[in-house]
Order: structure tokens, then sequence, then C-alpha cells
């Protein structure tokens, strides 16, 4: 049997994600007018990742503002397979609210898998 690799998602697709996702986590994430593979992320502590998307994953082009915390503006060139890998390093705020948001999600299983043992029993 074929595997199937599942479907490469564009863009737009994975920034629409990312907003609907995780808007909540963050400040404000923008789209680059002028450009279709740039977006402005604003933190909860108001830092803006300015990122661009390519084949290669998600590059964190420039932090602001200039006196943003060293190990933020050390993102700058970095490039990550996943957003939330720059997120969680550039904002505890957002690692705070994901976190938490994966123990609900994980609690949410356990209760699921609860529930049907219990069915099981009766």
């Amino acid at each position: 049997m074929a595997v199937v690799p599942p479907p490469i998602l564009t863009f737009a697709e994975d920034t629409n994600q990312l907003s609907s996702e995780y808007g909540s986590f963050l400040h404000r994430v923008t789209a680059d007018d002028s450009d279709a593979n740039r977006l402005y992320i604003e933190t909860k502590e108001h830092v803006t990742l300015t990122v661009e998307f390519s084949s290669k994953g998600w590059k964190v082009c420039k932090v602001e503002p200039d006196d943003a915390p060293l190990q933020v503006k050390a993102l700058e060139n970095e490039v990550y397979e996943m957003p939330e890998g720059f997120l969680m390093a550039a904002s505890d705020e957002f690692k705070r609210l994901w976190h938490e948001s994966l123990v609900q999600k994980l609690s949410n299983l356990t209760r699921f898998g609860s529930d049907d043992e219990e069915e099981a029993e009766k």
C-alpha cells in the first residue's frame, strides 16, 4: 500500500491556521501587503517579529524594538520548521498559554478516555 504524505500547506493556509489557532496567544498577526510571504507577529510582550515563510521554513528576519531582550534578538536570521518554535522562544506568555492549552487538550482526552472505560464497564 502506498504511503500518502500529508498535504503541504501554502503560506496563506499556514498563516490562517496560525491566526486562528494562536491569535489569542499573540497581540497581533499582520500580513505584509507588498510581500505575500512576509508576516508581522506582535507578541503579548509587544515585541514584533518580521517573519518570512519559504520552502526552508519560517525565518525570523527582524525583531523590534531594538531594545528587545537579547535572547529574543538572537532569533534574527534563525529558521524554524514550525512557528511554535520561534514563538515560544520569543514570548514567555505565548509559551505559558500554549502549555496551558496543551494541558487542557490532554485533560479532555483523558476525561474522554475515562468516559469510554466507564461505558465499557457497564
